[in-house]
């Protein structure tokens, strides 16, 4: 029974591991990539701000954002994500990303 159920949970906590495919955007909250980008405090495995947005930094920056060491950071009304083929309606082409 208790091997059974160390298996079990192995299995759930692979599935957890899945959001990795889904399209990332500006978050408040990101994952802890090295240091902490500017204006944002390591908390645990994240780093987290009250006043800032980061995204993952892939080349340049997108319109708005400023690189800092992995990430790309923005104000708190900022908002880019990972350029999938075509912006959705309201948002603009920026490099890699899409903007509003």
């Amino acid at each position: 029974m208790k091997k059974t159920f160390t298996i079990f949970a192995a299995g759930i906590l692979a599935i957890g591991t899945a959001p990795a495919a889904i399209a990332q955007s500006s978050s408040s909250e990101v994952a802890k990539d090295g240091s902490c980008p500017s204006g944002f405090s390591a908390s645990g495995s994240s780093c987290k701000s009250s006043s800032k947005v980061a995204i993952t930094r892939l080349g340049s920056c997108p319109t708005g954002f400023k690189a800092s060491g992995n990430y790309c950071v923005g104000g708190k009304g900022d908002y880019a994500e990972v350029r999938d083929g075509s912006c959705p309606t309201g948002l603009k082409t920026s490099g890699k990303y899409c903007v509003k």
